[in-house]
């Protein structure tokens, strides 16, 4: 079955308030990954009018089910809990047409009011826009642009060869196109550096060799770029599969250094002059949602001249675009806003994107979910409609004017911010838009400069503030906590409760116990008390999610694999050799209480000795603590206190587990635990 005409024609309002000149209407529901407040952990989101929605959040609350259902292999906790959309991305069309009507029906006036009317859950999970850190919305594996613009392709070829010669001869037969470079994708609102490199010395004698220097003439390059979707393909994609593995599009300034350009690109194409930075917009508008305005392109009713192989040829090629409306902003140091230089679109393009993703697939080439494929700076015929600043000056022959300012540009200035725009609208439709792609130039560095690769992190606002823990120098369990706080590298308070002094009666604790981490939420003024050390250790990990280190580790296997020997110290062990427990274990069963619980914990250390002896044993081990990982683990958190204080029982842990002893030791010189040790407690000494 196909997909592609799901979508809604004067669809019903939504209770979500959506300004007419929003981009992000209920016919549109694109994409993204944000970050929300002082909590820097990244959620999967779509937008609707102002507000960002997390779909982590919904997936919590079962508004998927019915998904679900439909999609047996489509887990919605698991694919929305994840940092990047690449998951989602590789589901079949299907699960994605589906999610997006789930989405649409939840936000619908007369559709499912279970977010409506679920006030905590709206506060939970939907956010305002201007309160958002967006992030690129994926893992991007491998990013190709193309050159797919007739009339630019045309301008430039006539700008370099002459007009009789300005275009090659392969150009019509097949979307030109070259690797780029992943690293320097960024995100819009990034600020971009002005490249140097080598420019040719004598403009006019090449043979006068190069010098070094800041490119003089940066450019932007208005383009649209796809990102690819559905399962790894590691075969060819027809034309007819091409639709069905392209999930949706952002706009794309493939910033250019012309005269790095001009010196480096025979035979060879450009390296230095992109690979520097390419900005998108954030938000991944789908194709469901640009499927209401297909139209021709504008650069040919037919490819007929030449007419395309047959692996490339389009039976829908007149209706393959979207009228997607463009333009281009400047807005200079001393400037009061920015000023429109280009308005192009989307269709003024001679191949469209299922014919680049079919070429580029054709030889065999592995597309996998998350790939992003540029357009090639998009060019109409007028002279407004110019997608780069080399077509718009003619190659620094001619000043382009800044609308009403006296400023003119011929290429890009320290301090100019540039701003892409991109969006759909028609008569009884919502607009589709796509926000906005921004970068500012900043001066280039010199060669003395130091990078900026070793700073200390962004100091970012913090939520929970004013840490407390309330510890015992020689609990185990205050000592896992201890080890949390430490791999964050969280500054807190220390407040010593002597147990032997009955003392923990004191605290506000359930079960009159320690650790008890007490914290403010600095939003609301609330003050937070957690008792219970693996609740403790959770929260920490998620409120402090970009401080520091993790007990968590990243692989799935690895993590659930250190769950769970923490939980077989937490409920196994570590209860039988709290000296409380030993101690009415000694009254009931008469003087045998220490002998009761020396075996129960001998016992317990045997049983994951042999598991983590059988791991270490295998190639699936790769580091030297517990799970096999190169850093410790909350598995190792909780083992260590655990092997510490069975040495009070007497047991010979050489000998029941030697692997534990080991890693023990291991632990030991980490600094995780040297700072979290129970000797250098200011209570040790009590």
């Amino acid at each position: 079955a196909r997909f592609d005409f799901i979508f809604f024609p004067k669809m019903s309002s939504s209770w979500i308030e959506i300004r007419p000149e929003c981009d992000f209407s209920l016919e549109n529901i694109p994409f993204g990954v944000a970050s929300f407040g002082a909590n820097k952990t990244k959620h999967c989101c779509t937008a609707i009018g102002d507000n960002a929605v997390s779909l982590s959040i919904l997936a919590e609350a079962g508004l998927f089910k019915d998904v679900e259902e439909q999609h047996s292999n489509f887990c919605a906790v698991e694919t929305f809990s994840k940092s990047t959309l690449n998951e989602f991305m590789s589901y079949p069309k299907p699960v994605w047409v589906a999610v997006r009507l789930r989405l649409i029906d939840l936000f619908r006036s007369n559709g499912d009011d279970a977010l409506r009317s679920d006030e905590k859950l709206r506060s939970c999970g939907i956010y305002r826009l201007r309160n958002l850190t967006m992030h690129l919305p994926c893992d991007i594996g491998d990013y190709t642009d193309f050159y797919s613009s007739l009339n630019h392709a045309t301008n430039v070829g006539i700008m370099i060869r002459g007009k009789d010669n300005a275009l090659q001869a392969n150009w019509k037969h097949l979307p030109v196109g070259y690797h780029g470079r992943c690293s320097s994708i960024y995100i819009s609102g990034t600020n971009i550096t002005r490249p140097s490199g080598q420019l040719q010395k004598d403009k006019g004698d090449p043979n006068q060799g190069s010098l070094f220097s800041p490119t003089q003439l940066l450019d932007f390059e208005l383009e649209m770029a796809f990102f690819c979707g559905g399962p790894v393909a590691d075969r060819p994609i027809t034309m007819e599969e091409a639709p069905d593995r392209i999930f949706g599009f952002v706009l794309m300034n493939d910033w250019s250094a012309r005269d790095i350009q001009k010196w480096e690109y025979v035979p060879l194409g450009p390296f230095g002059s992109k690979n520097f930075a390419t900005s998108i917009s954030p938000w991944i508008v789908t194709t469901m949602a640009l499927e209401a305005f297909r139209c021709p392109p504008s650069e040919c009713a037919k490819q007929d001249d030449p007419e395309p192989l047959e692996y490339l040829r389009d039976p829908s090629y007149s209706s393959s675009y979207y009228d997607i409306k463009l333009a281009v902003s400047i807005q200079g140091e001393g400037m009061d806003k920015p000023e429109i230089v280009c308005r192009s679109n989307y269709r003024n393009l001679y191949w469209n994107s299922k014919q680049q993703l079919v070429h580029h697939a054709v030889t065999g080439c592995n597309i996998t979910p998350g790939d992003l494929l540029g357009t090639g700076t998009i060019s109409g015929t007028d002279p407004s409609s110019l997608g780069c600043m080399l077509e718009l000056s003619w190659m620094g022959s001619r000043e382009v004017k800044l609308g009403d300012s006296s400023q003119v540009r011929k290429f890009l200035k320290d301090g100019d911010t540039v701003i892409m725009e991109g969006h759909c609208q028609k008569d009884n439709f919502g607009r589709v838009g796509f926000g906005k792609c921004v970068g500012k130039i900043l001066p280039a560095l010199s060669m003395q400069d130091v990078p900026a690769k070793n700073h200390p992190p962004e100091q970012l606002p913090q939520r929970f503030v004013n840490l407390k823990l309330y510890s015992y120098w020689r609990s185990s369990c205050s000592w896992r906590v201890r080890v949390a706080l430490a791999a964050k590298n969280l500054t807190y308070e220390y407040i010593p409760v002597h147990l032997l002094k009955k003392e923990q009666q004191l605290i506000d604790s359930p079960m009159a116990q320690v650790p008890v981490l007490e914290c403010k939420d600095s939003e609301t003024g609330e003050v937070l008390r957690i008792s219970q050390s693996l609740a403790i250790i959770d929260f920490i990990e998620d409120a402090f999610s970009y401080h520091g280190g993790s007990l968590f580790p990243s692989d799935i296997k690895k993590r659930t694999f250190a769950r769970e020997l923490a939980e077989i110290i937490n409920s196994g062990t570590q209860p039988l050799s709290n000296l409380s427990t030993i101690n009415k274990i000694e009254t009931i069963l008469e003087g045998k209480g220490v002998a009761f619980a020396k075996e129960a914990v001998e016992n317990g250390l045997r049983s994951m000795e042999a598991l983590v002896k059988e791991l270490h044993s295998t190639r699936d081990n790769e580091g030297p603590f517990l799970c096999g990982s190169f850093c410790p683990t909350i598995a190792d958190a909780c083992v260590v206190p655990q092997i510490y204080g069975a040495r009070r029982l007497g047991i010979e842990l050489d000998t029941i587990c030697p692997t534990l002893v080991r890693i023990y030791q291991r632990c030991l010189k980490h600094p995780w635990f040297i700072t979290s040790h129970p000797e250098v407690q200011k209570d040790a000494a009590d």
